[in-house]
């Protein structure tokens, strides 16, 4: 075992977050007979060489240059670059940063953390493979996996693009000086042929910003059309062809813009991959989706409703542990002060015209026409079941202090929108009928024929899940579709910018 003296002793050696670093030192030189564990030069070029790779991860390759030196010749040599290959290990399979410093997720008291190898775990078995090793640390998600390959083939240099002014919508049939310009965009991207009729006389495509495209006015023809709403599809817009302020919005955010962004969604998926358990319920708040996994197989998966920006789905991880069927709806602090009040207020009729009861703390049924709802003091509203009831037929639950879980919802049409940030936090399931089934698959045949009777009756019952999957309330803004394409998501609580910031800092080298 090294002493902790050995950090001291070598000056410069690379730290660790998740585990004292002497300690994996200690475990790597025993497993390797505390000898030299770099003197076989082709042990030392496999290390070089996935290092190498780590760019295709978004990670900073110049981080890790103390293994690209001469071959070590002293202990403290051997030891920076031992140290070096522990650190890019963890940041592999943990991430570059913690998470809790940047994007903290709430835990319960009890939570435990899947198993996952060590960094010396992974060290050792380095040092009979180093390929392997860096497969193992690797996150197995299909989502980084696909995200991965994207941004490998990626131009790591891309051409600059003339920002796109701003001006009215531009909408089906009209006319526009920001035409041809926009036609060379989406050329140049892929979303146009080139030569197309719509085109019409072009600069070079290869525009910097400072020189906008000048060109003769076109039609906002079928084929331009049809073009925008690819583009809005890849950049998770509504596709309505309509140039307005978030399509202009997305055409001028820059090519290393986008960049950054997928290297900053594949250290939010390092994390995710490092809380994720076997079986697990993942749900984007960003891109409003969710998905069950059993492994790295899908078992489920569904459009979601997320919280709007002011009442933002909080970051968790947790376990489900019962459905109610049939729930009533008591209104929340916050929805009830900021939505609820205001509309009492303005409307006398407005218990007369809603199934809503008035309630006292202990459940008594108050009369509404005797509250002073300009100061109400000891109330609280209730919803009962019904086709009405905002949550639906159906609510998942798990433990949390934030009072949110995922539901159904009578509100279907809004699934269709492309950006779905539009509830008070909880996440409304489209398909929550399906998720109900696969988990009532946990219970014996005598529950899950009770089911549809309990349903039928229109009262509210609670449905224990014993062993429910992990669910994960997280947040990431770049999608890999089933085709391969790249999807840039809209960033709705704002997230992206002081990540990306902090994960510049940290993975500049002077």
């Amino acid at each position: 075992m090294l002493d902790q003296d050995v950090e001291a002793r070598c000056p410069g050696l690379p730290p660790l977050r998740s585990m004292p670093l002497s300690e994996a030192l200690g475990q790597l030189y025993q497993a390797n007979g505390y000898i030299p564990a770099w003197q076989d030069e082709e042990r030392l070029q496999g290390l070089q060489e996935e290092l190498l790779e780590l760019a295709s991860d978004g990670l900073e390759r110049r981080e890790y240059a103390l293994a690209f030196a001469e071959q070590p010749a002293d202990v403290c040599a051997d030891l920076r670059v031992t140290a070096t290959f522990l650190q890019a290990l963890e940041h592999l399979s943990r991430g570059r940063l913690n998470p809790d410093d940047h994007e903290p997720l709430w835990r319960p008291d009890n939570y435990t953390p899947p198993t996952r190898p060590s960094v010396a775990e992974l060290g050792v078995l380095g040092l009979a493979d180093v390929t392997r090793a860096f497969d193992r640390a690797r996150p197995t998600l299909p989502q980084y996996g696909a995200l991965r390959r994207a941004y490998r083939e990626l131009d790591k240099e891309p051409v600059a693009f003339a920002p796109f002014p701003e001006g009215p919508s531009i909408k089906p049939g009209n006319t526009d000086p920001r035409l041809p310009q926009l036609a060379q965009r989406l050329m140049l991207e892929g979303f146009l042929p080139w030569e197309a009729p719509s085109a019409g006389p072009l600069t070079d495509p290869v525009v910097p910003y400072s020189e906008p495209v000048r060109a003769q006015p076109l039609i906002y023809d079928d084929a331009l059309q049809q073009a925008v709403k690819a583009f809005q599809r890849a950049h998770g817009l509504q596709n309505d062809g309509v140039v307005g302020k978030r399509t202009v919005a997305a055409l001028n955010i820059t090519p290393q813009d986008r960049l950054r962004q997928i290297r900053i969604n594949l250290e939010r998926l390092r994390w995710l991959d490092a809380l994720r358990g076997h079986h697990a319920l993942l749900v984007n708040s960003a891109g409003s989706y969710a998905v069950v996994f059993e492994g790295n197989e899908v078992r489920w998966q569904s459009r979601v409703q997320s919280g709007t920006a002011d009442r933002a789905t909080p970051l968790l991880v947790s376990r489900i542990n019962r459905v109610t069927l049939n729930p009533s709806w008591t209104i929340p602090p916050t929805i009830l002060r900021q939505d609820k009040l205001p509309a009492i207020r303005a409307n006398p009729n407005y218990f007369a015209e809603r199934d809503l009861q008035v309630l006292d703390f202990q459940g008594n049924r108050l009369d509404p026409m005797g509250i002073d709802w300009n100061a109400p003091q000891g109330v609280m509203l209730r919803q009962p079941p019904g086709p009405t009831n905002p949550l639906g037929q159906m609510v998942f639950r798990f433990e949390n202090p934030f009072a949110v879980f995922l539901h159904d919802t009578p509100s279907q049409s809004l699934f269709e929108r492309a950006a779905r940030n539009v509830s008070s936090g909880c996440v409304r399931v489209e398909q929550a009928s399906e998720l109900a089934d696969y988990l009532f698959d946990s219970l014996d045949a005598g529950q899950r024929g009770q089911i549809s009777d309990k349903l039928a009756t229109g009262n509210t019952h609670e449905i224990r899940i014993k062993d429910g999957p992990q669910v994960i309330l997280g947040y990431w803004t770049v999608q890999v579709l089933e085709d391969g394409k790249v999807r840039y998501l809209p960033d709705p609580y704002a997230m992206d910018p002081a990540l990306g910031k902090a994960f510049v800092a940290a993975t500049t080298v002077n």
